[in-house]
């Protein structure tokens, strides 16, 4: 009750050839873009392909239902990249040469790997992604806000959107589709990630070095457990835990020796000490859009030259850089500011004439960066709905509509966990040191490589530059109403350091003394090991498989047999919302949903009238036996009164007492006016 929602083996088999449409199509544009090496083509196609279909079914889905929206995407795919080769020659043969089918197949393993590990896994906001997943492949496109049916979901949806026509188009459930789609796109960022880094290197060795840090590389917070206990609670005394890391510990000196307590762990507990709140490595960055804004960021770097792109190659970058709009607005927004200044920069100190630059790949990224700006506007998703308030002058987006930053003058790194980390108290400096970790310490490396950049007006790479320092700089004085928000600008200007640092790296390595390379490659290892503990301890998951921390065997039975069958426009009363969107594909409403009240529901939690409820724009309510035990006997009537109906009840009894154990039941109250 994992795979498989519909039980056919036809939807799969469907979902695979439309996917090989758009992976034929993505890799014939790639050939004829003239930017990529042979053995890059087939990966970086489907990467490619992969991002054009999102973005293309997403435009298509806005005027058509998604299965015939992305089916369409697929073939439209296809068709144009036989168009574009129509005139080129090739070789079927290429592609079973060792250095292109051994990185697909590495690439093959590390999906099916991935995909095991994240079956086990409950994290990276389950409660928020599965609900999403489920009512977007029911039909609920562009999105809406649960908690406000009426308003559209401001959400960088990507991912979700992809996930979304696994379940519609081939019959997986929504957190199968979660899981697989993550886990694929993962190991597609790493499997560029490699080709661009051999690329750039010229070795193997560096390009899996280079891709080990990629994958790996975090901060160092396990360290401070190595210090003396003495120092530890020193240390501790100026340090506060906040938000949901409180379970695990009051105090730093307490948490830094238990086992983060998490919703959905695995079954071998992670140490605290091996979580992080400033930056996370890739292969436990499970949450939001997961790695696709990284795979697209290395998809630009790969068409990145001072040649002018072909008609190909444009679009292909146009792809990229829009998909970082429905993916990672906050990225998107950084890239086209930190280009747009290195290009300012550029012409006001070497004097390069605006001619020359617009008809460079400089002026071309610029003027994809204004294309897509543009479309971003109309496209879905954050961007979108921010407009829409903008020009519009109603609540659209609730708190991101107000005033959402505000600033403050003393110098302070937010972490998820500790809160603000000031760099001007010992104590906290000392424990943002190792939050960081050696990353930290690339900021000279990143400093030379864009001043090496800027001297030969690679404006482009200048600009990634200076969008990393904007990412690491902005949250130093600004907060934002969500503060743990901010931390994707840190994250995302550290994973920019890594990216950007690789080359300068390699060629130190290569060519200082014996003591450079052991002193880089300690900081290497400190880098990647709390990566690679963390990896140890996800893969325990395996052992241990899971649908999601609050969808039972029994709720996924229940979505087998209703998911998408109850009445268009109806919500679903459920104790815990997200659950029922999950299970049925419509919108559910409760005042524990996402972990906000919303105070219009708190009333009928342990009043569940059904005729308030239908007048409320619910359909049918979806209990367990927790929340029946919990409701006075009035209201346990009243849910089998004479104008409810019982679809479908499921149970669950003690195998060893044969009592009854827990039980789920869908009632319909469409008759209760």
């Amino acid at each position: 009750m994992y795979w498989n929602r519909t039980g056919s083996i036809l939807d799969p088999l469907i979902f695979v050839v439309l996917s090989l449409c758009w992976v034929i199509g993505g890799w014939l544009l790639v050939r004829r873009s003239g930017r990529f090496l042979e053995r890059e083509r087939l990966a970086a196609g489907m990467a490619s392909g992969l991002l054009l279909y999102i973005m293309l079914g997403n435009a298509i889905a806005h005027f058509l239902p998604l299965y015939p929206a992305f089916a369409l995407a697929s073939v439209a795919i296809l068709i144009f990249g036989v168009w574009v080769s129509r005139n080129s020659k090739f070789a079927w043969p290429d592609l079973i040469t060792p250095s292109v089918y051994l990185p697909i197949a590495a690439m093959i393993a590390m999906t099916g790997l991935f995909t095991l590990i994240l079956r086990g896994l409950g994290v990276g906001d389950d409660y928020a992604h599965l609900p999403l997943v489920s009512s977007m492949a029911a039909g609920d496109f562009p999105p809406h806000y649960s908690l406000h049916p009426e308003i559209f979901l401001p959400y960088h949806y990507a991912l979700d959107l992809f996930a979304a026509t696994m379940v519609r188009i081939g019959g997986f459930f929504p957190w199968s589709a979660w899981d697989i789609s993550r886990a694929f796109v993962l190991s597609l960022t790493l499997v560029c990630g490699w080709l661009w880094l051999r690329r750039i290197t010229h070795s193997k060795v560096a390009a899996y070095l280079g891709s080990g840090l990629i994958a790996f590389g975090m901060g160092t917070r396990w360290l401070l457990a190595l210090l003396p206990k003495v120092w530890i609670a020193n240390i501790s005394s100026g340090i506060q835990i906040i938000g949901s890391s409180v379970a695990t510990g009051n105090t730093l000196a307490k948490a830094l020796f238990r086992s983060w307590v998490i919703d959905g762990g695995p079954p071998v507990p992670i140490p605290f000490a091996f979580a992080n709140g400033v930056i996370n490595p890739l292969t436990f960055d499970w949450g939001s859009a997961s790695s696709l804004p990284f795979l697209a960021l290395i998809l630009i770097l790969m068409i990145a030259s001072r040649r002018a792109l072909k008609p190909v190659g444009l679009s292909l970058l146009g792809v990229a850089v829009l998909s970082l709009a429905l993916s990672a607005e906050h990225i998107f927004v950084l890239l086209i500011v930190g280009v747009g200044l290195a290009a300012f920069i550029n012409i006001l100190h070497q004097r390069t004439p605006l001619r020359k630059i617009l008809s460079s790949f400089s002026g071309q990224f610029l003027l994809v960066a204004l294309i897509t700006a543009l479309l971003s506007f109309v496209q879905g998703g954050v961007i979108t709905e921010l407009a829409k308030t903008f020009l519009t002058g109603r609540q659209g987006v609730t708190d991101a509509a107000g005033n959402t930053f505000s600033l403050y003058w003393t110098p302070a790194f937010y972490d998820s966990h500790f809160g603000s980390l000031s760099v001007t108290k010992w104590r906290q400096f000392v424990v943002l040191l190792a939050e960081c970790g050696p990353i930290l310490f690339l900021f000279p490396i990143v400093m030379y490589k864009m001043r090496n950049d800027f001297t030969h007006g690679r404006i482009l790479e200048f600009g990634l530059g200076v969008a990393s320092f904007l990412g690491v700089i902005i949250p130093l004085f600004v907060s934002y109403y969500v503060p743990r928000d901010i931390t994707r600008l840190t994250g995302f200007g550290f994973n920019m350091w890594l990216l950007l640092s690789l080359q300068p790296l390699w060629r130190f390595i290569k060519r200082g003394a014996l003591w450079n390379r052991l002193m880089l490659g300690f900081g290497y290892a400190l880098t990647i090991f709390g990566g690679l503990a963390l990896l140890a301890f996800q893969t325990t998951a395996i052992f241990a498989p899971q649908t999601s921390s609050f969808i039972s065997s029994m709720d996924s039975r229940m979505s087998q047999a209703y998911w998408d069958r109850l009445a268009p426009g109806a919500m679903v009363f459920d104790p815990i919302g997200f659950r029922a969107q999950a299970v049925f594909g419509r919108l559910s409403t409760s005042p524990s949903l996402e972990g906000r009240v919303l105070s219009t529901f708190v009333p009928y939690l342990s009043a569940p009238d059904p005729h308030s409820l239908h007048n409320l724009g619910f359909g049918y309510v979806y209990i367990d036996n927790r929340y029946w035990s919990s409701l006075s006997l009035t209201y346990q009537q009243a849910l089998y009164s004479s104008c409810t109906k019982v679809i479908k009840r499921l149970e669950r009894y003690n195998s060893v007492t044969g009592d009854l154990y827990d039980f789920r039941v869908l009632i319909d109250i469409t008759n209760c006016k």
